[in-house]
């Protein structure tokens, strides 16, 4: 089931993977994409004209927010008609000092992204009825995690940390927002060429450069969104969590059940066993699109 095609809203929309995503909503037929940024009003501006320019007037604008600042973050998501929020927005911490600007990771890569999806689920809420979307389309919240919410990456644990976080958030949250009639999806691409990772970067840190080389160098903005719109936002029976690398390809990453869980399920077999085969054996009802 498509993605409503009404206004994407885009955390860091103004450059990086942010810019790739506004515009190849565009292209496939986005009303309109509201890039909420830090940036400066003339950078933000010039952002929005270059879309204005190629997909007409009223196809772009830019919205100055710290998506740290509650008030800030709700008055961002002021908007109607809402197809798609991707909460892109992140920082990273590439001092020698592993808790140099913590706080402030953790609050961007992971607040920005919790708080962003529960104001994208309020603002889907308006716009369902009792039996869900009336125009039968779906609506897509995607958190933009990394490579290394998947995997421990030594000299950025703080990122690690919270990249981490949401997927872990993304991953509960693709279950419990499907009872709303909403897909949340977590994006998990390698290092990608922007402006926190980019060949200036690279050259300045030679760690950074050969941890790059590891994962098989730099991917393109534009690669990642390929993957990103032909896996998820189209596909309703996307998985929760889209992995990129320029090694293995594109995959969804479906983790082994940790032995903890498989110990649960013992269990309630054990002391459920009619309840068990009654949920194994009956047919399931669908779940909303």
């Amino acid at each position: 089931m498509a993605c409503h095609r009404g206004v994407a809203l885009i955390t860091g929309g103004c450059g990086g993977l942010g810019l790739a995503f506004a515009k190849r909503w565009l292209e496939v037929g986005g009303k309109r994409v509201r890039l909420v940024d830090m940036v400066s009003a003339s950078a933000g501006a010039a952002a929005a004209g270059t879309f204005e320019a190629a997909y007409g007037r009223g196809s772009a604008e830019f919205v100055s927010c710290d998506v740290t600042d509650a008030a800030q973050l709700r008055a961002a998501f002021d908007v109607d008609g809402l197809g798609l929020v991707v909460n892109n927005a992140g920082v990273v911490n590439y001092s020698a000092d592993t808790f140099d600007r913590w706080d402030a990771q953790v609050a961007v890569n992971l607040g920005g992204v919790i708080d962003g999806t529960r104001l994208a689920l309020e603002a889907f809420g308006t716009q369902r009825g009792p039996n869900g979307f009336a125009d039968g389309e779906s609506r897509v919240v995607v958190n933009v995690g990394s490579m290394a919410g998947l995997i421990a990456t030594p000299s950025m644990a703080v990122y690690t940390a919270t990249k981490f976080g949401v997927v872990g958030f993304s991953r509960a949250m693709h279950v419990e927002a499907r009872r709303q009639g909403v897909r949340v999806h977590a994006l998990c691409p390698s290092f990608t060429d922007t402006g926190m990772v980019n060949e200036d970067v690279m050259a300045k840190d030679p760690l950074s450069k050969k941890t790059v080389a590891m994962f098989g160098g730099l991917m393109t903005p534009e690669h990642v969104t390929d993957a990103l719109f032909d896996k998820v936002v189209d596909e309703p029976n996307a998985e929760a969590v889209l992995r990129i690398t320029p090694l293995e390809g594109v995959a969804f990453d479906d983790p082994s059940p940790h032995p903890a869980e498989v110990a649960i399920r013992n269990a309630f077999i054990k002391s459920n066993p009619l309840k068990f085969l009654k949920r194994a054996l009956l047919p399931r009802k669908k779940r909303p699109d």
